[in-house]
């Protein structure tokens, strides 16, 4: 049995050697600034109706035509979302706030007459947000409690809405923050505080770093920690330190990110014992605005590269060297990683991936590189993106030998009707690989035929 104590020894231990050193701050914990919505008193409002319009010729790269197939292979659909968000302002240094999505709603599946809460075609409704903030000692001191959107410096590992409690000291851009939070799960919990305890959670805690370097260079890193007790004979601790460095001002900027997973995990090799993590994720991102030297050129240049560490070829053995990821990153493609003009749950990097205790894990890694070319057009209410990436594994010996995943190609167009008014239009086209086939196809592996979409979006935003 691993002992629980050991992460938090190991945590505070490596704070301890850290201290003299001042290292880095802020935690997720700055609250929204209080112009980002409409100023009734101490009344905030924000929200964002957008309507969706997707279709795709196919979910995989496989035409096979199963024994049933009325539905025929593409997929498609209309849907809605609403995202009201309040704060209240309770003083000028504490404030509530509160934050939902009514949503994704398939205007084929969810019924708005239906009457019985627990029908299947019952209104969608997320409780994203609810949390409390405040600043005291001239803002000097920080502190925020309960379900927000969680961040590590990188956003690679942790990126969850989760409960949390947050306190950070520091002025300005140089913070130093601790937290601990708890991810979601289901074992032995209940609506009653008899049938909840603390045997079977998913903990994580730790403390950032984040501070201004002179001439446009800023760091923001961490040291956290993942205890993962949510399954019984399959505990899992992780020390996971972590890096975001961007520099840059105006026309060029640059950032990395880095971090590295160190740990252990009860029961997952095939004697059931005792399995060693080491496992790492990365990435860089360029944005390059030229508008002001090439009229003819693209107006801005954007390009990112990912790296997920992979497994190696044999799976059970002592070592996990696969990367757990969140499936959000920097990326511009909208079907290899997450699509940013709304997030259909069914990116490529997840669904090649498993899943476990709020993390994703691909034992082949990943390698995704895109650029996306930004022009603007039509006295800048118009914007055209040409977004081009491609994906291969990093493993090919667990992709039955393949490596390139796919190569993707986007055209976007960005129309600002009015301020609050917004419309996307967006086709894409996926050249598979063989990695792409075998990972996700259901049933001929070999099987490599085109997918492309098409995908339009109208956002009120108030």
């Amino acid at each position: 049995m691993l002992a629980r104590t050991r992460p938090l020894a190991l945590l505070l231990a490596a704070l301890a050697l850290a201290a003299p050193a001042a290292a880095p701050a802020q935690t997720q914990t700055e609250p929204p600034a209080s112009e980002v919505g409409h100023d009734l008193g101490p009344l905030y409002l924000r929200a964002e109706l957008q309507n969706l319009f997707i279709w795709r010729n196919d979910t995989d790269f496989d035409r096979s035509r199963p024994l049933y197939d009325q539905d025929g292979q593409s997929s498609g659909a209309f849907a809605t979302i609403l995202k009201p968000v309040f704060m209240w302002n309770v003083t000028d240094h504490v404030r509530i706030y509160y934050e939902s999505e009514i949503g994704l709603n398939y205007w084929s599946k969810n019924n708005p007459d239906q009457q019985d809460a627990l029908a299947p075609d019952v209104f969608t409704m997320k409780q994203r947000e609810l949390w409390m903030s405040g600043e005291f000692l001239d803002e000097s001191l920080g502190l925020k409690l309960g379900y927000g959107r969680f961040r590590d410096p990188t956003g690679l590992w942790l990126n969850h809405w989760i409960g949390a409690a947050q306190a950070w000291i520091g002025e300005d851009a140089t913070r130093l923050g601790l937290f601990v939070g708890q991810l979601p799960e289901l074992t032995h919990e209940g609506i009653d505080i008899r049938d909840n305890n603390f045997a079977r959670d998913i903990f994580v805690y730790g403390a950032r770093f984040d501070m201004e370097i002179e001439r446009g260079w800023r760091l923001a890193s961490a040291l956290q920690a993942l205890y993962d007790g949510h399954q019984p004979g399959r505990e899992r601790w992780l020390i996971v330190p972590s890096v975001h460095l961007e520099a840059g001002e105006e026309e060029l900027e640059f950032s990395l990110d880095a971090l590295l997973q160190v740990g252990q995990a009860e029961g997952r090799t095939l004697d059931g014992s005792i399995q060693d993590i080491l496992a790492w994720s990365g990435q860089l991102h360029l944005t390059w605005d030229i508008s002001e030297h090439l009229k003819i050129w693209p107006s801005r240049l954007e390009a990112n590269a990912l790296f997920l560490s992979p497994d190696d070829a044999h799976a059970g053995n002592g070592w996990q060297h696969a990367a757990l990821h969140s499936a959000k990153n920097r990326s511009a493609t909208l079907m290899l990683t997450e699509d940013e003009i709304r997030d259909w749950y069914d990116n490529l990097d997840e669904r090649m991936s498993g899943f476990e205790g709020g993390f994703y894990q691909s034992r082949a890694g990943l390698f995704v590189g895109d650029v996306d070319a930004m022009w603007r057009l039509a006295e800048e209410i118009w914007q055209l993106h040409l977004v081009l990436g491609a994906a291969t594994v990093l493993k090919p010996e667990n992709a039955l030998d393949r490596e390139f995943v796919g190569f993707e190609a986007d055209l976007i167009s960005v129309f600002e009707v009015e301020p609050y008014l917004v419309f996307h239009v967006a086709f894409g086209l996926l050249v598979p690989g063989g990695a792409g086939g075998v990972l996700l196809n259901g049933i001929d592996p070999d099987a490599t035929d085109l997918l492309w979409m098409a995908e339009i979006s109208a956002t009120v935003h108030y």
